[in-house]
């Protein structure tokens, strides 16, 4: 990668410890202190939005804005940082439970405090209602993506009804790994048509779907197209200062249009990537107590529904925002330190080791409950 900031990482040194450069590499970089700023401007949109119930709230609404703005660059750095992963990669299988390890553990952990926690504590229902509502086929189908709370007697007197609409990302990020994957296999990751192909048909479906502001979401994972092609393509790219104060303003400048989302596609991305360059030692050392934006991200939602309901959504906004980042970390703390770095731990295993190794323990555990 060629840039213009002073004591930048060098060439290859630039991904974190998800991409296998080890901790030297990782603390190098920005991207910790990236991830973890946009969970947080994440957090206040969606208590900004829960407390009004996205009624009322246009596509423009600076708060709006701001998440989509970080989700953008939380997807930005996980395509970058993915291809990084499959390039330091021996096999697509050690690729997959890399994967693996990073998503699934710590979302198992927080579906199952959300349904067998949080659910019987907040739900209006008997609790023997709630589990059978909840193993229901309404109540299954909304288990994915935590979008109809109602469905199992959760916050149904708030504004809102989702439980976690957080984590419709979780499944477009992994099927996008899926195609980062495909495309390596194959030989076309490293080829530009490839990924340009791909961005060319993302776009064509966004246009189809313009209007719908559901369906429009694909273009979030243009984001995570664009950041493995910088990856990919680092030697050709320059960060420049003056680059990235214009694009800064071009996007400031959108926020008067009916176009911001269009802008942000041509900005974030290289606005994402030089900040993430830039030699700030305390930004490059954000990160040695911990990876904490992934928790943020998956139990913030659940938690301000919490605080809504259980004060009658009278907290302002400051008070909402405030509690549930307070309440939020303390969750992803534990979340770091008790699940996702044990789980990053075993890496180096093979899945079958892990399983076998497991096994004897639950088989000691249960000769010596005898």
């Amino acid at each position: 990668m060629i840039t213009e900031h002073p004591g930048a990482a060098p060439e290859g040194g630039t991904s974190s410890r998800h991409a296998g450069q080890g901790a030297g590499a990782r603390f190098s970089n920005n991207f910790d202190f990236l991830r973890f700023a946009a969970a947080a401007a994440i957090v206040v949109t969606h208590a900004y939005a829960l407390r009004l119930g996205y009624v009322g709230i246009g596509l423009t609404d600076p708060f709006v804005l701001i998440g989509q703005g970080a989700l953008a660059a939380l997807l930005v750095t996980s395509g970058y940082l993915i291809a990084a992963s499959w390039e330091s990669t021996a096999s697509p299988l050690r690729f997959a439970w890399k994967r693996f390890l990073r998503v699934v553990p710590a979302l198992v952990l927080a579906i199952a405090l959300t349904l067998f926690v949080i659910g019987p504590l907040m739900t209006t229902l008997p609790i023997g209602e709630y589990f059978t509502a909840l193993f229901s086929p309404a109540g299954l189908a909304t288990i994915p993506f935590f979008e109809n709370g109602s469905a199992i007697g959760l916050f149904q007197e708030n504004p809102w009804t989702y439980v976690n609409g957080s984590l419709w990302t979780i499944p477009v990020e992994v099927a996008m790994y899926g195609v980062v994957a495909v495309l390596g296999i194959a030989g076309f990751l490293w080829r530009k048509s490839a990924l340009l192909a791909l961005a060319a048909v993302n776009v064509l479906l966004w246009m189809a779907w313009f209007d719908d502001p559901r369906m429009a979401k694909i273009r979030f994972t243009l984001y995570f197209i664009i950041g493995a092609y910088l990856y990919l393509h680092r030697e050709r790219i320059v960060y420049r200062p003056v680059i990235a104060g214009g694009l800064l303003l071009l996007l400031g400048a959108s926020v008067l249009t009916p176009y911001p989302a269009i802008v942000g596609v041509i900005a974030i991305p290289y606005l994402t990537l030089y900040a993430a360059h830039l030699p700030v030692p305390f930004l490059n050392t954000f990160g040695r107590s911990g990876d904490f934006s992934y928790g943020i991200y998956i139990y913030h939602y659940p938690v301000q529904q919490v605080l809504i309901q259980a004060a009658g959504n009278t907290l302002l906004l400051p008070a909402l925002g405030g509690l549930s980042f307070a309440v939020t970390f303390a969750l992803a703390f534990l979340s770091w330190h008790l699940v996702e770095r044990r789980a990053l731990a075993l890496k180096g295993a093979s899945p079958a080791n892990v399983v076998r190794e497991y096994r004897v323990r639950a088989e000691a555990l249960l000769s010596a409950g005898r």
